[in-house]
């Protein structure tokens, strides 16, 4: 029933009043009434974002993504789900297994997952990987995660500073996987990020990086990052852009990549 605020700009104010009466009509005052409240707040809602969203742009504010308010927010996340509150449904998700997470990360390979949270995506990397390492800025992600995945002696689990990767050592990973994390980044963090991937990726290794399209314009929480912005950052580190990609189609169904106009980079370390 909800709708695009958007969308109400194609209607004039005489056919609303129309419309309106229409809904009394067939549906009861009471009805009518907490549907115009909810016209009201959720237009209201949507200028006041729009108006926070630009001033944040104009001034280069954080928003909702610095280092800090992230650790706060995933500190305190309920983790029951592990994640999968993110996913469309059971159909996205396995199709995005195979058409992105298989198609890229290689079979046996050494390979870190930033931000696993409560370990969506490490199932599928624990089997594939010979040696998987999942860092996160938030400890009870790293406590979950290492309760999770207690009996899997190729994994381990621990914290960083929010856009590093500690312990890893130069030259040794075959894979950086990172999803539903990198759209809450800003661009100060994804460029130090950058810095450790070109750092700790093997010549040839690749990475595969959720992120968000539209500088935070449709919501989410999402970061300033864009396709061109990732893209920049990536190339300025001395990697390759191999892909960026916001939908794939499986047996005939398009998937988009995520709720908010977001999209995966696939990159590589050149060499090899």
């Amino acid at each position: 029933m909800k709708d695009l605020v958007e969308n109400r700009s194609r209607l004039g104010f005489g056919k609303k009043l129309s419309l309106a009466r229409q809904a009394v009509k067939e549906n009861g005052f009471l009805w009518t009434g907490l549907m115009g409240i909810y016209y009201l707040c959720s237009g209201v809602a949507e200028k006041a974002f729009g108006r926070a969203a630009a001033r944040r742009e104009r001034l280069g504010l954080p928003g909702m993504n610095s280092v800090a308010l992230n650790k706060e927010i995933w500190e305190s996340w309920d983790w029951g789900a592990a994640g999968d509150e993110w996913s469309p449904s059971p159909e996205w998700k396995a199709s995005l297994v195979r058409n992105i997470l298989e198609k890229y990360v290689p079979d046996g390979g050494r390979v870190v997952e930033i931000g696993p949270g409560g370990g969506r995506w490490t199932e599928y990397l624990q089997k594939r990987a010979a040696k998987l390492t999942g860092i996160d800025l938030s400890q009870a992600c790293v406590d979950a995660c290492a309760k999770r995945f207690a009996g899997c002696d190729n994994v381990e689990f621990y914290t960083n500073s929010g856009c590093d990767l500690p312990r890893i050592d130069d030259r040794s990973l075959d894979a950086i996987w990172s999803f539903d994390v990198f759209v809450h980044i800003n661009r100060a963090e994804v460029e130090k990020y950058a810095a450790e991937f070109a750092r700790a990726l093997k010549p040839g290794g690749v990475g595969v990086i959720h992120h968000g399209n539209v500088g935070g314009k449709r919501g989410g929480w999402r970061s300033d990052m864009t396709d061109t912005a990732m893209r920049e950052v990536l190339e300025a580190a001395g990697l390759q852009v191999d892909a960026q990609i916001d939908h794939w189609v499986d047996g005939g169904t398009e998937h988009e990549i995520g709720l908010y106009d977001d999209s995966v980079t696939v990159f590589r370390k050149p060499g090899a």
